[in-house]
């Protein structure tokens, strides 16, 4: 379950989106958003059909129509620089923020994601910091099964938002002149097949970002750059492609004794009387599949074999609308570096 909306973390996920929002307008030579309403339909946000929201009137009463029951949303995006997030939220419309809208519905509609403990949370005021800008603690080599993803998990049940960015680090050119999107984690492909409830899943394309903090940058390194070309663009969505692959997890998930991580839960509750026994003799089944999953070994293997292809399908798409986007600003046609596309592919 999500936790309760707070003004302190509403004021917090406000401050840094219109901020964002404010310099990106303000400094940038070209700032674009293209297929904002697909997300803002996904969230049920009013919008006058642009994305722009629409003025929130009784908003505590009735007028909030994104606290309505709605199934969980994941959105992926390519990782152009240490700036994607927050930055790439200033696409979300003011009728979003504090003190335009209420706690409840800033919290509801922003984005959940993931944060390494050893860059995010080394400090006591960093760490409540990001706690209130929804930022999930997660520790490196603690696996696709630790806590944090369990709770990613949870959060989808409750129709929440999570936000990803499956390649894991940044990608420009210095780290990759090949170009091409980086291998996805795998952490992605069991946040969306774990979750009870199948959420909807968008892809969200970002170009610019590099520019705004290039990796190859001097001081002063943490102040981001004027004069960029920003674009962000919000795909189709990609659940229809996916679930067929999560119905067929579904079904080998529900041959095997306990929950197996389905729902972010590990119990070991059979699902029926006769395997009673079985639960009696194996202990605790719940952390037994934990490790069994981590291994790769639940199901004889086809359980990973599923999250593979649910990955693999997930970059697939992303790198689809990576190309269309990049087409369209003539990277291919003047040669320039790709991040959906890699050289040897081009020729």
């Amino acid at each position: 379950m999500a936790r309760p909306a707070t003004f302190a973390s509403a004021l917090t996920l406000s401050t840094i989106a219109l901020a964002s929002r404010a310099y990106l307008r303000l400094t940038t030579k070209k700032y674009e958003v293209n297929g904002l309403p697909i997300l803002l339909d996904a969230l049920r946000i009013a919008h006058d059909g642009k994305g722009k929201g629409k003025a929130i009137e009784g908003l505590e009463i009735e007028g909030d129509t994104s606290q309505l029951s709605r199934r969980g949303i994941v959105t992926l995006c390519n990782h152009n620089s240490v700036c994607d997030d927050p930055m790439m939220w200033s696409l979300m419309p003011l009728s979003n923020y504090f003190p335009f809208a209420t706690p409840s519905h800033t919290c509801r509609n922003s984005r959940w994601t993931l944060g390494a403990s050893d860059i995010l949370f080394t400090k006591p005021l960093h760490s409540k910091f990001f706690d209130l800008g929804q930022v999930i603690e997660t520790h490196r080599g603690g696996g696709i099964f630790q806590p944090a993803v369990d709770r990613a998990v949870k959060l989808l049940q409750d129709g929440s938002w999570v936000h990803i960015f499956p390649e894991g680090k940044v990608n420009q050119e210095p780290t990759n002149p090949q170009g091409g999107l980086f291998r996805f984690k795998w952490g992605i492909g069991r946040i969306i097949m774990d979750s009870k409830i199948m959420p909807e899943i968008i892809p969200i394309w970002i170009s610019g970002f590099d520019q705004l903090l290039d990796e190859r940058r001097g001081w002063p390194k943490p102040v981001p750059r004027p004069g960029a070309k920003i674009s962000i663009t919000v795909g189709q969505p990609l659940t229809s492609r996916i679930e067929p692959l999560v119905k067929a997890w579904r079904e080998l998930a529900d041959r095997e004794v306990g929950t197996v991580g389905v729902g972010g839960e590990w119990k070991q509750e059979p699902h029926n009387e006769d395997r009673v026994n079985v639960v009696s003799n194996l202990g605790n089944v719940g952390e037994v599949q934990r490790e069994i999953r981590s291994r790769g070994d639940l199901s004889e293997g086809k359980e990973r074999d599923v999250r593979i292809k649910i990955t693999e399908m997930l970059q697939e798409g992303l790198a689809q609308l990576g190309k269309t986007v990049e087409e369209k600003e003539g990277r291919f046609e003047k040669g320039l570096w790709s991040q959906s596309t890699q050289w040897i592919q081009r020729i």
